[in-house]
């Protein structure tokens, strides 16, 4: 993100959530990568090691290091469609969210990922673990890949522009 500390983007919750008891069992196995200016402002805030790397530009880059990572958590407060769960499953990475904004739409509960109650730290920490466990990943991982495939390749936003524009004029 463009600025890691800011509050909209949630990171107190998932710094919550990790350090929660339902994670301890991850201790000296997960690491957590943090992409955006300030990442360095994050650095001891959990029991894990952080990997901080600033902004990145080139969307080459951001594609290699979804597929380095086994899952990308977006624990924002104010979300839209937020193309970074977009760009993820393209990559194959499942995802953690919030049930807030288009989050939901985007990510297909214990399907392809796993949606957080608001704000709740606590369950955002049972979703990393849903996404985590291996008897769930493959399938989770592979579904990522097929819903951006089908939902949002170009041809499948078009159809979707063209129906909404005509069933628009049909009401007019």
């Amino acid at each position: 993100c463009q600025k890691v500390t800011n509050e909209r983007k949630g990171l107190d919750y998932l710094f919550e959530a990790l350090r929660s008891k339902p994670m301890h069992h991850w201790q000296g196995q997960l690491g957590l990568v943090v992409v955006g200016e300030m990442a360095e402002d994050v650095a001891y805030s959990v029991p894990f090691p952080i990997y901080r790397q600033d902004y990145i530009k080139e969307e080459e880059d951001m594609a290699l290091l979804y597929r380095a990572v086994d899952l990308f958590v977006t624990p924002s407060l104010e979300e839209n469609l937020p193309n970074t769960i977009m760009e993820a499953m393209a990559c194959a990475t499942p995802c953690v969210g919030f049930n807030i904004g288009g989050i939901p739409e985007m990510i297909d509960h214990e399907k392809n990922g796993y949606v957080a109650r608001y704000r709740d730290a606590e369950d955002l920490a049972q979703g990393i673990n849903f996404v985590l466990d291996e008897e769930h990943y493959d399938d989770l991982s592979a579904n990522a890949a097929h819903k951006a495939v089908e939902a949002w390749n170009e041809e499948s936003v078009v159809r979707r522009h063209i129906e909404l524009y005509e069933k628009m004029v049909e009401e007019e």
